[in-house]
């Protein structure tokens, strides 16, 4: 019956969880408490992104053979991927104390560590890891990223000239190279490293994103904007948080001052251009630049459905609201008519609507969605709603205008809400 599982197992390193997985069950029916068997299945659901089912599981084969340090490995690498960084760091330090000698399990702890922003544990875990095995990739890769997080870039480098010199077709490297420059804003040669890491294997889903990245930093604003988000990722969850009230406080802060003398007081106006040219950028730079790569010979084949249409959307309602402003403030439209205030605030709705529509899911639905989806949706037809009865009945388009602005704040300010 071994057979099975070995069979089992070549599937799932051949890329084939499924089927993997209809001979592990198999295998189960005859022998439920078969603690290896459980291990297999939980990489499978893994392999499927069902985390949870794959935890679960792995908790099983723990219960049946409790010192097998690879088991905790597998619990810590699922609590790993869903971002759950304490149970997977006391999972793999219950795993190193029961095998100090397998560099993975210091490569893994390193990573957790990363994503926690704990930069230096990173570093000494994968240092600790590479004492083990000095041409181990995982520690080499994440000692690489921590060295990066450190602002030790040559260290960091030197790292992963190593890593490729010992496995030039390492997909894993080639991706982490990639990351590597783009946080450190040389895009061109961060996408040469994820298109290598692609031809390695084309189903990476960590290099899809970052040829992405890359390719969307050929536009200045999008990749300044990229910068700073790398910096406040950087910088710890609190500051991350507090960061756009940080920069709200700032602003104000500067703009009372430039008031209060007449020499700077038309500053003040540019401040305060800038803080909305900023705000306005961060909600929808990323669509904007997903809509330049529709145009792009590699970028079109690489946005999701959700991304083609989210540009196509964003950037249909922009030049709509902004086309609409501009007639009202060059050309007077509507002037002397009932909808001369109305013009102006139906083009500012329309701007609005680049906020929902970017973080909406395409094909629309309101089932079996999130709340950030369904925020969305219901922002979207409150914000058409008011443009449609604006210009049914004028009269009344600032009232039923400034109601929806309501609406759109309490929405801005509920992030915290649409992304549970």
């Amino acid at each position: 019956m071994n057979v099975i599982l070995d069979q089992a197992r070549l599937l799932l390193e051949q890329g084939r969880p499924k089927d993997a997985e209809s001979k592990i069950k198999a295998y189960l029916q005859g022998d439920p408490d078969n603690h290896y068997a459980l291990s297999l299945l939980a990489r499978c659901l893994y392999d499927r992104k069902a985390l949870d089912d794959g935890i679960s599981i792995i908790r099983q084969a723990i219960r049946i053979e409790p010192d097998e340090s690879f088991y905790y490995y597998l619990h810590a690498f699922g609590h790993y991927q869903k971002g759950d960084y304490p149970p997977a760091t006391n999972n793999l330090s219950t795993a190193i104390r029961l095998n100090p000698y397998h560099p993975e399990y210091y490569g893994l702890l390193a990573f957790v560590y990363l994503a926690d922003k704990s930069f230096k544990s990173a570093l000494a875990k994968a240092t600790e890891g590479l004492a083990i095995e000095a041409d181990n990739i995982t520690c080499l890769n994440a000692r690489a990223m921590a060295l990066n997080k450190l602002k030790q870039p040559g260290e960091a480098m030197a790292t992963m000239q190593n890593a490729l010199a010992r496995d030039p077709d390492n997909d894993f490297t080639h991706n982490t190279l990639g990351w590597t420059f783009l946080e450190r804003g040389k895009h061109r040669e961060a996408a040469a490293h994820f298109r290598e890491a692609l031809r390695i294997n084309p189903v990476m889903g960590s290099a899809q994103q970052g040829l992405k990245e890359a390719l969307k930093s050929r536009i200045p604003p999008y990749r300044w904007l990229l910068q700073y988000a790398f910096w406040v990722n950087n910088q710890g969850k609190r500051l991350k948080s507090a960061m756009p009230l940080i920069i709200y406080i700032s602003f104000r802060f500067i703009i009372l001052v430039f008031k209060k003398n007449r020499v700077t007081e038309d500053l003040a106006w540019v401040a305060a251009g800038i803080y909305v040219l900023f705000v306005i950028g961060s909600w929808t730079m990323n669509s904007i630049a997903n809509f330049f790569l529709l145009f792009h010979p590699d970028g079109k084949y690489a946005l999701t459905s959700t991304e083609r249409w989210s540009a196509i959307a964003v950037v249909s309602t922009m030049a709509a609201g902004f086309t609409l402003i501009s007639l009202v403030l060059l050309k007077d439209i509507g002037k002397g008519t009932a909808y001369e205030d109305a013009f102006f605030a139906i083009g500012m709705a329309l701007l609005s609507l680049a906020l929902p529509l970017g973080e909406m899911d395409y094909p629309v639905r309101i089932r079996k969605t999130n709340r950030r989806n369904l925020f969305s949706v219901a922002l979207t037809v409150a914000g058409l709603a008011s443009i449609v009865l604006s210009l049914l009945i004028p009269a009344h388009a600032l009232f039923i205008l400034v109601s929806y602005g309501i609406a759109f704040l309490l929405y801005n300010w509920s992030g915290a809400l649409r992304y549970k």
